[in-house]
């Protein structure tokens, strides 16, 4: 029977700031907070050996990779529903003319959909 690989967690973290670089604004706006009351990942893991700190390293580095992805897709889920607020609130206006009427079913369905989306009505514009 053969011996277990031992784990070298350098590698796979090189590969994981590989991975980081390419993907696209992961990088351009500010990271998430450094600590939000989260333990590491690896909290609790029992850190023995200099494998055990392989593994928490990695686990720690996978973690920091997820929630830095997580964070960019929050703020650029924020950014896409402000414009499309902005679009909300120009058809809305516009609809409330005459020659425009034909906005007024995409602007119910645009409420809807935003109704449906996030359990609230559309705020008032600022």
């Amino acid at each position: 029977m053969t011996k277990p690989k031992k784990l070298d967690a350098a590698p796979i973290l090189k590969q994981l700031a590989e991975m980081r670089k390419s993907i696209p604004y992961l990088d351009q706006n500010p990271s998430r907070p450094g600590t939000d009351g989260r333990l590491p990942a690896s909290a609790g893991m029992p850190l023995q050996t200099a494998e055990d700190f392989e593994y928490a390293a990695l686990a720690d580095g996978l973690q920091s990779l997820a929630d830095d992805l997580s964070a960019a897709i929050a703020r650029a889920n924020a950014v896409a529903t402000e414009k499309a607020l902005e679009i909300y609130y120009a058809a809305e206006e516009l609809a409330r003319d005459p020659e425009h009427a034909e906005l007024i079913p995409h602007v119910e369905k645009m409420r809807a959909a935003y109704e449906k989306e996030h359990g609230k009505p559309i705020p008032p514009r600022k």
